[in-house]
């Protein structure tokens, strides 16, 4: 029994109207796993989640409309008089009497109907204006106790005691992307779409636009530092000249020279003083013998270094072999390379002693030889005078070098399969 303080709270919000927001409304609902969701209803719906799955369950909001004949209610309909009235008889009588004269009514219904149907005899059960219910049987009436009409209407209909749980509905996939896809987001999507693509064009037609200013400005600027004999100036011209020709995929005669001569002058440039024939001296042993371990160290040092060679080479299994009569303390020194750009060359110019440079990448010894090993990438053709005389060559001191040269730079103008990916 619920204390009198609570009592007149309970009487005063339902008084006032307020007893949606005042009186609390507890629930319980069964869950599809078998346990019991309890708790209080608020004034819109939520979501309780179950304990045992933690499954989402529908709670609907405290019922804001008057109390019927099966659902009940702590909202009174009427006037204040009304109201009144219904509260103090439910204080009167007390809501424990009320509940069981229904439970009383209802017991009396369920045996009427057990008598009639299993011993055939007559059982009339009937409920008058003023909430009597009566019963005959065998000729003799019984008179039942008077209920109130608050519990007579409740007895005449069954009261639904266990609500059907109600879950939130999962809409279909097709109601999902309609309500996402829009008309005016799709509307939307498509003009950021056109003003991307237009703003890419925009920039990239600019970008082209600067390179081939670029390249018609760095290539008069190359060719006036190649008269003057400029190389840094040269350098530079160029590096811009080819970056400017690689954003626009140019593969022609012009876009090859600039890319050979810039080789040349990175070569030039980095060209190495250092006295090879001493270092590899210094491999030998007093007994004639080459030292692995001294040639791994030379090795170490010269990795790097970039050397210049005039001379035949040979295809082989390991790429191509320098055909040079190398002899340093009676000890043969081998040199070999693997080059796309060189074999295209010897393929091209057969039977022709190549003028280039490279860059070594290690000394070892094999089969009682010095072997050099040099780096392919770092390979460049020499194909003008200003190249030739600062790598120390010159036509003083190199029989048929202007024939060399001009060979080899009618080879790099021509389109060639090896000397495209040298570029790339």
């Amino acid at each position: 029994m619920t204390s009198l303080k609570a009592k007149l709270k309970r009487a005063r919000a339902r008084l006032l109207g307020t007893a949606t927001r005042e009186i609390a409304v507890p629930f319980s609902l069964a869950c599809d796993c078998g346990n019991q969701v309890t708790g209080i209803r608020r004034v819109s719906y939520h979501i309780a989640t179950c304990a045992a799955c933690h499954a989402g369950i529908y709670v609907l909001p405290v019922n804001v409309y008057p109390t019927t004949k099966r659902v009940r209610s702590e909202v009174l309909a009427g006037s204040m008089g009304n109201r009144l009235s219904v509260i103090l008889r439910e204080l009167a009588v007390g809501e424990r009497n009320l509940d069981s004269d229904v439970q009383t009514s209802r017991e009396s219904t369920v045996s009427s109907v057990r008598t009639r149907s299993g011993a055939g005899e007559t059982a009339e059960s009937e409920t008058s204006g003023a909430g009597t219910v009566t019963t005959e049987r065998g000729g003799r009436s019984r008179k039942s106790r008077k209920l109130s009409p608050r519990a007579a209407a409740l007895v005449a209909e069954p009261i639904l005691i266990d609500a059907p749980v109600v879950r939130v509905p999962r809409p279909p996939l097709a109601v999902v992307l309609k309500h996402t896809f829009t008309p005016f987001r799709l509307l939307m999507l498509s003009a950021m779409v056109l003003i991307s693509v237009t703003a890419w064009w925009i920039v990239t037609q600019r970008r082209l636009e600067d390179a081939r200013k670029t390249w018609r400005r760095e290539m008069d600027a190359a060719q006036t530092a190649l008269e003057s004999e400029d190389l840094p100036a040269l350098h530079d011209s160029l590096s811009r000249a080819v970056d400017a020709a690689t954003a626009l995929q140019r593969d022609d005669a012009d876009s090859r020279r600039a890319f050979s001569l810039l080789q040349q002058t990175r070569a030039v440039q980095n060209l190495s003083s250092t006295d090879l024939i001493s270092l590899l001296a210094s491999c030998v042993t007093e007994g004639g013998v080459p030292d692995p371990e001294k040639a791994a160290t030379v090795g170490e040092a010269l990795r790097g270094s970039w050397f210049a060679l005039e001379c035949s080479l040979i295809p082989s299994a390991e790429g191509l072999n320098a055909d040079l009569p190398l002899v340093v303390n009676s000890v043969k020194v081998t040199v070999s390379i693997s080059s796309d750009l060189l074999q295209a060359a010897v393929t091209a110019l057969p039977q022709s002693p190549l003028l280039f440079v490279a860059s070594i990448d290690s000394c070892v010894v094999r089969d009682k030889a010095l072997h050099l090993q040099l780096n392919g990438d770092s390979s460049a053709l020499i194909t003008t005078h200003l190249h030739a005389e600062r790598l120390g060559f010159t036509s003083a001191n190199t029989p048929g070098l202007d024939a060399i040269l001009d060979r080899q730079k009618k080879f790099l103008a021509a389109d060639h399969p090896q000397t495209r990916k040298d570029r790339k």
